[in-house]
């Protein structure tokens, strides 16, 4: 199948305006997610932002590692126009290993690994149709002798 020089216009055109779609939607993201750094105290935020965006009704992924011997914090939100989000945690098997719609406080979770390991961090719209920018920031702290340890 050949393209015509129009269709390959018209295929670059798509491809910019998508990444300009998400460069916005990211650029929307940092003021709030500068709030959810804040919220991650008295944990040390390990500098990283990870911003997604959430279109409709599919999970967006956040891959991360985390190391053995530390107590770590999620901090998850979003911009006003997504509205509430939820996630989940998975192991590198897709094992679910936490779930923030069966939480107390279901933008955040705080943990101790156990294990050095991969995290998969599945983030849904709360509500259905809805699609925006939402992201998950990391606290990291040392634990304390007699810590429980939970990952």
């Amino acid at each position: 199948m050949k393209l015509s020089k129009q269709n390959i216009k018209s295929i670059l055109v798509f491809i910019v305006l998508s990444i300009a779609v998400t460069l916005a939607a990211n650029a929307q993201c940092a003021p709030v997610a500068k709030e959810g750094i804040k919220k991650l105290a008295p944990f040390t935020h390990n500098g990283k932002l990870n911003t997604v965006t959430v279109i409709l009704d599919e999970p967006s992924e956040i891959h991360l590692a985390v190391y053995r011997g530390l107590n770590y914090k999620f901090q998850i939100g979003s911009e006003a126009a997504l509205g509430k989000v939820t996630f989940k945690i998975l192991d590198d098997q897709k094992t679910e290993i936490y779930n923030s719609a069966t939480s107390k406080d279901p933008l955040s979770w705080i943990f101790f690994a156990n294990s050095s390991q991969n995290l998969i961090v599945e983030i849904y719209p709360a509500e259905k149709g809805k699609q925006g920018c939402a992201f998950l920031v990391v606290g990291i702290q040392e634990p304390k002798k007699n810590a429980v340890r939970d990952l």
